[in-house]
């Protein structure tokens, strides 16, 4: 291919490049709302999001007990949305179990279970050993407000439950270790 040929090459690709920069700067970006919120019920809600604060909720524990993100203070905060029929979600309870245990009184993990009963989830507990927080979101109403798309997915929160770090898919001890120690650095 000759010189004159490549050249001609090249500028047709960043003309190709210069039109559809055009075209995209023309039409303009999509607003938040019309790719990462839905209605609940009659209220439109946005997706949360890494720097915004958390959603508020409360639910049945698996204890039998009620739990609202309120009550939580005094240190980070992991929501983690999970079922019992998802294996990377068994992966990741043995780590968040460690990273409770060699966090205790600094953080607070709030498993929520997503659609499963009672009776599957505390065998689940029992089986895992699991001695953190354990909600119950059999209606999927938490998870729609959190806009839940795929299991696992975690938040992780400061003590103001600021949104962090948020994670679609598994997540490991060491990351969030590593998140822990960047918000302890930041408090």
């Amino acid at each position: 291919m000759s010189k004159l040929n490549r050249l001609l090459h090249l500028l047709a690709a960043f003309l190709s490049l210069g039109a559809a920069f055009a075209i995209l700067i023309g039409a303009g970006l999509p607003e938040r709302g019309d790719y990462s919120a839905w209605f609940v019920g009659d209220q439109l809600v946005l997706a949360p999001e890494v720097g915004a604060q958390a959603p508020r909720f409360t639910l049945s524990t698996a204890s039998s007990e009620t739990l609202a993100l309120e009550q939580v203070r005094g240190g980070v905060a992991i929501i983690n949305f999970w079922a019992t029929w998802c294996q990377p979600c068994r992966r990741e309870m043995r780590d968040l179990q460690q990273l409770y245990d060699s966090h205790r009184g600094r953080l607070r993990v709030l498993a929520v279970n997503v659609g499963e009963s009672v009776t599957v989830t505390r065998k689940w507990i029992a089986e895992l050993g699991l001695t953190y927080d354990i909600l119950l979101d059999q209606n999927g109403a938490v998870s729609a407000i959190y806009q839940i798309r795929g299991l696992p997915t975690t938040f992780v929160l400061d003590e103001e439950h600021r949104i962090r770090r948020l994670y679609y898919g598994p997540v490991t001890f060491e990351q969030l270790r590593r998140d822990i120690e960047q918000i302890g650095k930041r408090a």
